[in-house]
């Protein structure tokens, strides 16, 4: 009977320890299997939250590339009204000067889009002035007088001897000699307080005058002319032909003078640029 009772409690014992086992086994998987959905909500929450940072940069991405797309287009838009003032005007002036060689580039670096222009004529000449105003006006308004150009362009017309208005100058010799580049090489001369250094391209010649004065030099002038000659060149003339430069650059101050000859007519060009004079004769037609 004892042994029976023991073998009871034992069994009783037994029974309790299995019990407590399988609690503690349930509440691990139960821990676990908390902790497996908790990583899986956080893994859904941060792709989310990755998918939200990476729509976010692509619709940042399209604003930009969008916004440079629109700046672009404005900015060739700008570009080509100004080109389109110059054009109409042009064309206008085409009609009223008939046969006159006239530019289609205005030369500016900036400031087309306010480009103005008049002109007069008559049976011995014609003369048209390149300004920039305040604001666009139409061509021979009244108020562009005012403006100081920054180009004029003459034609003379049925000129009988070209050669008294052009001003060519044959090569200089017993002068010291002076390098422009390249194997280009002009004189130097002194005379009632400037110096004058002067070199000849093919049917051209070119002068540079500089000012002792104001402590001018004439040789950087005189390169930067020979590049812009050899960059755009000349309008062609059968005639000998002249390009005379002033050292100094001012708005109004039109220090670059160039003369050629054709057909009957002497056409000059008077620029405030030397390099605005070259780009609006390389347009010439």
């Amino acid at each position: 009977m004892k042994k029976n009772r023991k073998n009871l409690a034992l069994l009783l014992l037994a029974a309790s320890l299995l019990a407590g086992c399988t609690g503690q086994s349930n509440s691990q998987s139960s821990q676990s299997s908390q902790a497996k959905s908790e990583k899986k909500a956080e893994s859904k929450a941060s792709s989310k939250s990755a998918a939200k940072s990476a729509a976010s940069s692509a619709v940042s991405s399209t604003k930009s590339s969008s916004s440079q797309a629109s700046s672009k287009s404005a900015a060739s838009s700008s570009q080509r009204a100004d080109a389109n003032r110059m054009g109409t005007l042009t064309s206008q002036l085409r009609v009223k000067l008939p046969g006159m060689l006239l530019p289609a580039a205005d030369g500016l670096g900036q400031g087309s889009s306010n480009l103005n222009i008049r002109y007069t004529s008559s049976s011995s000449q014609n003369v048209v002035y390149y300004s920039v105003g305040n604001s666009p006006l139409a061509l021979n308004d009244s108020r562009i007088a005012s403006e100081k150009p920054y180009a004029v362009l003459t034609e003379k017309k049925n000129v009988a001897d070209a050669s008294s208005l052009i001003n060519y100058q044959e090569p200089k010799t017993g002068l010291p000699a002076v390098k422009i580049a390249g194997n280009v090489t002009g004189t130097e001369e002194g005379a009632a307080g400037s110096t004058y250094l002067q070199f000849n391209q093919g049917q051209w010649s070119f002068v540079v005058r500089a000012s002792n004065v104001q402590g001018q030099k004439p040789l950087p002038t005189a390169q930067k002319l020979l590049a812009l000659y050899q960059q755009y060149g000349l309008p062609d003339t059968a005639a000998k032909s002249s390009v005379q430069v002033d050292v100094g650059e001012s708005l109004g101050s039109l220090n670059t003078v160039i003369t050629w000859a054709k057909g009957s007519s002497v056409y000059q060009l008077k620029a405030h640029s030397t390099e605005t004079a070259f780009k609006m004769l390389k347009s010439l037609s």
